[in-house]
């Protein structure tokens, strides 16, 4: 009985580091695991990265990359290789000074948050303003002219 116990223990063991093993490997994959389709669409778009990182969520390939500013770059595709919404961090130096004004007067964050812009096919770009209050993040959409908009973050 002992025996047998101790086979079962051994072979679930075994089992259970193979698929943890599995399971490190599909959470490091190289960029040729998102399909043809959507490589070559970033290709196209991209033509100087050669360093992005892919993952999978919500049904889209994300492409993670620095760009020749070494600001990070989020660009989501379908699986078709349909581009979708581009997230680039950016410097709050280099936010356009009406949305600085408006995030420090409005939301008192003295200077105290996070930009992403958020370029969209066939919209106008909005910035992702995350104002850091005490602990707490408050994130806010406000397009170019620095008016609050709505945005569905679905990423």
């Amino acid at each position: 009985m002992k025996k047998t116990f101790l086979a079962i223990l051994l072979l679930s063991g075994t089992a259970m580091l193979a698929q943890n093993s599995k399971t490190t490997r599909d959470r490091n994959q190289p960029s040729n695991d998102a399909p043809a389709t959507v490589l070559q669409a970033f290709q196209r778009d991209n033509p100087n990265i050669n360093n992005e990182s892919w993952s999978q969520s919500n049904n889209q390939w994300r492409a993670n990359y620095n760009d020749d500013h070494n600001r990070n770059v989020d660009v989501y595709y379908d699986r078709n290789g349909i581009k979708g919404d581009t997230h680039t961090a950016w410097d709050n130096k280099d936010v356009p000074l009406n949305i600085d004004g408006r995030v420090n007067s409005t939301y008192h964050a003295n200077g105290n948050y996070k930009t992403v812009r958020i370029d969209r096919p066939n919209n106008t770009a909005l910035y992702q303003i995350k104002i850091q209050n005490g602990g707490k993040d408050h994130i806010v959409y406000l397009d170019e002219q620095g008016k609050k908009r709505k945005y569905n973050d679905h990423h």
